[in-house]
């Protein structure tokens, strides 16, 4: 039908009024939560289960076992409002048109171009020759089904984490992650009285104690875990760390470690410092395998190669080897060859020079004392043995002339009584009687009154700190010419011994450590100050953030800032606390350590006092040895002259052997007339000019009772 049609269409934008009036009424406004309630952004109030409190000045956390009744507030109520009736417009007429139509079309009746396309054979794929190529598969086994198991679950009871379990957890972080010792310290220390939790609060205090630099409290608290508990992997854990920081701890701390390290089988093989150890004190009680079972360990490679040489010639030469303790001791000089001013290289020079003299290798041994630097202490008596060893090489030349160096105003605070005899003993042996009288004569005139004085101070001097206080005066004030009626030449001599340096070397270090101990009052003072600053700030943080809330629903952003200024108040509130408990649970500590350390320096002190009285009479013995001997030179002078001159009277000829020479390359041996200036780096390159007028034959004098 092409009929006209009229719709009625009722438009939806058309009954927009119908909503002009609100839906919803409010009954109730409703009432906020109790202050006592956090809230949360999305304005849902919260109780904390878990709360603190403070008990007896400690802070515990416990859980509310019942949760009282909470004020949680009212939500807004709302109902349901009146709508007055739909006030819907009138319909509209809209008229249409007719839509055109196209006829129907047969489809038997469209014509159809006929398909002639030719169709070709079907293609070869392959053939018979490929399939022969391909390989047999075996059957793969058939898989068996798997076969399970019904789990067994066991139930285990969790143990809730108790607040001292929270406090050695905060500690850890401290120490592990911040690195803040101080407030790590202190927790430690409050754990100490806590039975569950002593070994571990040891043996991390002793860890917290090697990271501040409190190096005897590490050994004192690390070894008090090794013995004290029974759990093996507390023993097994302070033994590795006493091996890794075995520098920092005594060589009789061996005895107790090396059980240790082979009960654990910890391997050791790899740690120079603890192989050196071992070989130390092994040498030290005497068991000489042992000594070599650790110094095999040390590699050509290792920066303790140098001083596992010195230990092997030293054993070398303890069991009578002592070639090969020579081979030992070349190849330390060659290996720090080019660190020439090293405490390892110049005793080991003394120590090969020794052993070449005592095998009467004369050059080599010169050569060998030259090889000490000339800022170790070792070098002035180094070059006094040089000079013998020209003495017994016929050298008169070269021993007068390097003793006349040290005879100079560049030596003049210098103790050195056994230069005068060398000197003497060449110019005997030169039959120049006249410049060894003169020497002896200078001998007895600086010498004598010092015998006099260290006497009487060996008198009135019995105990042996008095020994120690005179030096500890004088290295107070090093400008005084005497101290206690010593000179000052002699106590520097008396003072710069390894035997007494090494020990006070370990009291300086005792001293530095009391100053750290006291350090760490000051720096949790100072830190307490600081955190009272950030709290102040953070107080203001949260307050500015607050204000920044507007009605019941804060933004986001707004909430965000406010929980970021309460978790910054709360941290700060908490290291404060921890830093003023740790202030004084440190206290005892500190105390304790500090009496412990002034203890250990007091043995420390006595030992060194013994070594400065020993020290000290053994070159008192030195210079008496040496003043008796200024009577039996200068008879030999005297006797030596009258007998040159009868020679010369008969006509005898001057002796004209030529002897060896032990000196240095020719451009740096130097030749003196006259006693002018000397330079330090040249000493033991001086030679006499004075030329050997003895009769021929004549034999070498002086050297009896030397």
């Amino acid at each position: 039908m092409n009929k006209p049609m009229t719709l009625l269409l009722a438009l939806p934008w058309l009954c927009a009024t119908a909503w002009a009036d609100p839906a919803l009424t409010v009954t109730n406004a409703g009432r906020p939560a109790a202050a006592t309630l956090k809230v949360k952004s999305s304005l849902v109030p919260t109780f904390d289960v878990y709360q603190k409190k403070v008990v007896k000045g400690k802070v515990e956390v416990y859980k509310v076992k019942n949760i009282p009744v909470l004020d949680l507030g009212e939500e807004r109520m709302v109902q349901a409002a009146t709508l007055s009736p739909l006030r819907l417009p009138a319909s509209v007429e809209v008229k249409t048109t007719e839509v055109r139509r196209h006829q129907p079309v047969d489809p038997m009746l469209v014509p159809i171009a006929p398909y002639n396309v030719v169709v070709n054979g079907p293609k070869q794929v392959t053939d018979a020759e490929a399939f022969k190529k391909i390989p047999d598969i075996k059957v793969l086994n058939p898989v068996a089904d798997p076969v399970t198991n019904d789990p067994k679950v066991n139930l285990v009871k969790m143990d809730e984490m108790k607040p001292n379990d929270y406090k050695l957890l905060q500690a850890m972080i401290f120490l592990e992650i911040q690195k803040n010792y101080e407030l790590a310290m202190g927790l430690f220390a409050e754990l100490m009285d806590d039975p569950d939790h002593r070994i571990e609060a040891l043996y991390n205090y002793a860890q917290t104690a090697k990271g501040m630099g409190l190096n005897s409290e590490f050994r004192e608290y690390m070894i008090q875990v090794a013995k004290e508990t029974k759990s093996k992997e507390w023993q097994q854990r302070a033994t590795e760390a006493l091996v890794k920081n075995i520098n920092t701890l005594e060589h009789s701390d061996i005895a107790l470690i090396d059980p240790l390290v082979a009960k654990y089988e910890l391997d050791v093989t790899k740690n120079d410092d603890y192989q050196l150890t071992r070989a130390k004190y092994y040498s030290e009680v005497g068991q000489l395998g042992q000594v070599e079972d650790a110094l095999i360990y040390i590699s050509e490679t290792s920066p303790r190669y140098p001083d596992a040489l010195l230990l092997s010639a030293l054993l070398s030469y303890r069991q009578g080897k002592v070639d090969d303790a020579v081979i030992n001791l070349e190849k330390l000089m060659q290996i720090t060859d080019g660190d020439k001013s090293s405490q390892i290289r110049s005793v080991g020079a003394l120590t090969l020079a020794r052993m070449q003299f005592q095998k009467s290798q004369y050059k080599d041994a010169f050569q060998s004392y030259l090889k000490v630097d000339k800022s170790n202490p070792l070098w002035l008596q180094a070059m006094i043995e040089s000079a013998w060893t020209q003495i017994l090489g016929e050298d008169y030349e070269g021993a007068a002339g390097n003793m006349f160096s040290l005879h100079t105003d560049f030596f003049k605070n210098a103790f050195a009584p056994e230069s005068y005899v060398v000197r003497t003993v060449g110019y005997l042996n030169l039959c120049q009687y006249g410049d060894g009288a003169q020497v002896l004569n200078e001998m007895r005139q600086k010498y004598s009154p010092w015998k006099k004085k260290l006497e009487a101070y060996n008198t009135s001097h019995k105990d042996s700190l008095a020994y120690y206080d005179t030096v500890k005066s004088w290295i107070k004030n090093s400008d005084l010419k005497e101290v206690d009626g010593l000179p000052r030449s002699f106590i520097v001599e008396l003072a710069r011994h390894p035997a007494y340096m090494s020990v006070q070397k370990q009291i300086n270090n005792y001293e530095d450590e009391i100053g750290r101990f006291n350090k760490i009052a000051l720096t949790l003072v100072k830190m307490e100050r600081d955190l009272l600053n950030k709290q102040n700030a953070a107080n203001k943080e949260l307050l500015n953030a607050k204000k920044g809330i507007k009605g019941d629903s804060p933004s986001e952003s707004v909430a965000d800032a406010v929980q970021l200024a309460e978790k910054k108040l709360l941290s700060y509130r908490i290291q404060y606390h921890i830093a003023n408990k740790a202030r004084n649970s440190i206290k005892n500590l500190r105390m304790k350590g500090i009496a412990r350390i002034e203890k250990e320096k007091d043995v420390l002190r006595t030992a060194a006092s013994k070594t400065l009285q020993s020290r000290f009479g053994e070159m008192l013995a030195s210079l008496n040895k040496v003043l008796d001997q200024n009577d039996v030179l200068q008879y030999e002078l005297y006797s030596g002259a009258g007998e040159h001159i009868r020679y010369q009277m008969a006509g005898g000829d001057v002796n004209d052997k030529e002897r060896p020479e032990l000196k240095v390359a020719k451009e740096k041996s130097l030749n003196w007339k006259f006693k002018g200036e000397i330079w330090e780096d040249e000493v033991g390159h001086y030679r006499s000019s004075l030329k050997n007028v003895c009769p021929q034959e004549s034999s070498v004098a002086g050297l009896s009772g030397q």
